[in-house]
């Protein structure tokens, strides 16, 4: 399930925050989400750029409202203007993530272009979790 979160950043970003929480039924079944809310912040660093420094998105700071279970795969995915993911960074938790207890995601490449905070309109969040199938 994923929860998308338009992102009010540290320092420049400037979007309205906004939560969508997808429930999909499929067949007889309802999947429901892991989690319902989610604060979602940034660390923003500073680096050497052709034209003097720029900042870019380095790591998702997650909180979320309730526990997630161990073996859960956490995404925070930067998108640009047009929807695209132009950055992403993910991590599989090794133990249960409490509720209101903060994680960080590196994301995989902040030096990139597509990372700069300028570049950056939304955030998604997606919780996947572990896989039920032996």
């Amino acid at each position: 399930m994923a929860i998308a979160v338009t992102g009010l950043g540290v320092g420049s970003l400037g979007n309205v925050i906004s939560l969508n929480v997808q429930s999909l039924g499929v067949g007889e079944a309802t999947l429901e989400s892991q989690i319902h809310d989610a604060t979602v912040k940034f660390t923003i660093d500073k680096i050497p750029g052709d034209f003097g420094f720029k900042n870019v998105i380095s790591e998702c700071i997650i909180r979320s409202g309730q526990d997630i279970v161990p073996g859960s795969k956490v995404f925070c995915k930067l998108t640009d203007e047009n929807g695209n993911v132009a950055a992403e960074g993910s991590r599989i938790l090794s133990s249960t993530l409490f509720a209101h207890v903060p994680t960080v995601i590196e994301i995989d490449d902040p030096q990139a272009f597509a990372s700069q905070v300028q570049n950056i309109h939304d955030i998604i969040l997606v919780v996947q979790s572990p896989s039920t199938n032996p």
